[in-house]
């Protein structure tokens, strides 16, 4: 209909020009044209008029009526019909009805077009709504798969107990989950040197490897105020005035940063940080979610630590810390297992406190238990790489030697007896005497040499602890 439309409107020009001039050409010939046929071409003016007002705007229709009331004003003077003064009447009112009806049209046309803008504008906030609402059921969904994602990640944590495996899931988790990031790392506080150091890291391929073992002063403030830390753009955070460039690392360029400290038991213990060369890369929904795998790390880092000390209980002596009999004698078995293989020797030494029962007669148990501390530090300080001390019983200790012969043993052995008659000393320490000198006797025996399994041997390390100690005391038998 649109497209027809214009070609209505030229049709109808053409017609209204067509009776315009006929009528004018009739009025010209006088009274030779019937005066039907006036009225005929004057009604059908009439018409034509009446039409125009419903396709042409209202300064072409005004303009057309003029013409044709003219023209029929013309016809009425020139032969005077009484019919065509009720024409002329006619014409008035259609003219008039026209152009009420067209007055009526618009106002409609308005409304319509009125209705169909608040339509319009109704459509598109709803739209936005919808929008909004999708956006907010993706922001919830994310939010949804993220927690699902926690509720995994602390399942995980709840069955390890090995603090190197739970830093690494932490970091691969963390760098998976938030993403955006160039590298994760987690720094753990080395409380004697009071200092972060990097424990785990997770990184892109294209990312070098991270150099930088103590942190740098986005981690420290994480450390220091024990909050978590949201920089959309280094340049541009007051709090960190010195990181004038985005290039703040000589190995990577960083833009945002988004850190969360490690507490356990109030106490910090390390710091868990993301970073991106992108600035505004990270939103607090990123920052909730590292704040939440945060506690369920210090929930796991307590676990293991926990789980570490049950262990060692189980198998360390609870006065000297030293090794207990039971996974001595394991650790023995072992070794003797792997120098079987490899033809390579295995010593043991068996160290007896000479008369320390009349020592704890004389000076109380308190008294000798200090002076059982202070054997085994001088033990655990003459240790080799891969020995292992244990306290075998009472006052008896043993040493575990691998990869060293007899004589090696026995050289050992002796440097231990030196030390122990030069450092320990018994009663009175504290008082700043000299004390009760205390020594030991030490037996020691070698695989093969002198046994193949290590009952036998220990046996063997035991006579000739005995040995040493019919001997006098304070002295090492090897043979």
């Amino acid at each position: 209909m649109a497209q027809s439309l214009p070609l209505i409107r030229w049709l109808t020009a053409i017609a209204v020009a067509a009776v315009g001039a006929a009528l004018v050409i009739c009025l010209l010939g006088g009274h030779r044209v019937p005066m039907e046929t006036i009225r005929a071409l004057g009604l059908l003016a009439l018409a034509l008029t009446a039409y125009v007002w419903v396709l042409y705007p209202p300064p072409a229709s005004i303009l057309v009526s003029i013409a044709v009331f003219v023209g029929l004003q013309w016809a009425w003077a020139a032969r005077s019909p009484w019919g065509l003064r009720w024409d002329l009447a006619a014409f008035a009112m259609i003219i008039g009805v026209g152009a009420t009806e067209r007055r009526r049209r618009q106002i409609r046309f308005k409304r319509m077009q009125q209705l169909l803008d608040d339509l319009h504008e109704e459509q598109t906030v709803k739209e936005q709504a919808i929008a909004a609402a999708h956006q907010t059921s993706q922001g919830l969904q994310k939010k949804f798969s993220r927690y699902t994602q926690l509720q995994a990640i602390a399942a995980e944590l709840s069955n390890m107990t090995d603090l190197t495996a739970i830093a690494q899931l932490v970091v691969t988790r963390a760098f998976s989950l938030i993403g955006k990031s160039d590298v994760c790392l987690l720094f753990l506080l080395d409380k004697e040197q009071q200092e972060l150091s990097l424990f785990a890291s997770k990184r892109r391929e294209s990312i070098p490897a991270v150099r930088a073992k103590h942190g740098d002063q986005f981690d420290r403030h994480v450390l220091r105020t024990q909050r978590a830390l949201l920089v959309n753009d280094v340049r541009r955070d007051f709090r960190f005035p010195t990181t004038g460039s985005v290039a703040v690392s000589h190995q990577r360029p960083i833009s945002s940063v988004i850190a969360s400290p490690l507490v356990i038991n109030q106490s910090p213990e390390g710091v868990l940080r993301l970073d991106s060369s992108q600035p505004g890369a990270y939103t607090q929904d990123d920052l909730r979610f590292l704040d939440i795998l945060l506690d369920l790390v210090s929930a796991a880092v307590t676990n293991a630590k926990l789980f570490a000390q049950t262990q060692q209980l189980a198998i360390a002596d609870g006065l000297t810390g030293l090794m207990l009999r039971r996974p001595f004698l394991e650790q023995l078995t072992r070794e003797l297992t792997r120098s079987g293989r490899s033809r390579e020797p295995v010593s043991v030494l068996m160290i007896d406190v000479d008369e320390f029962k009349k020592y704890n007669d004389s000076f109380g148990h308190t008294a000798g238990d200090l002076v059982l501390k202070s054997i085994a530090d001088v033990l655990r300080a003459v240790m080799p790489a891969g020995g292992a001390v244990a306290r075998y019983g009472g006052e008896e200790f043993s040493v575990l030697l691998p990869r060293l012969s007899r004589h090696e043993a026995g050289d050992i052995a002796e440097k231990v007896r030196r030390l122990v008659e030069e450092q320990v000393r018994g009663s009175r320490v504290q008082r700043g005497a000299d004390g009760r000198r205390v020594t030991v006797s030490i037996g020691a025996a070698a695989f093969p040499d002198d046994a193949q399994v290590e009952l036998e041997l220990l046996r063997i390390a035991d006579q000739r602890l005995y040995q040493a100690k019919r001997g006098g005391r304070n002295i090492v038998v090897t043979s």
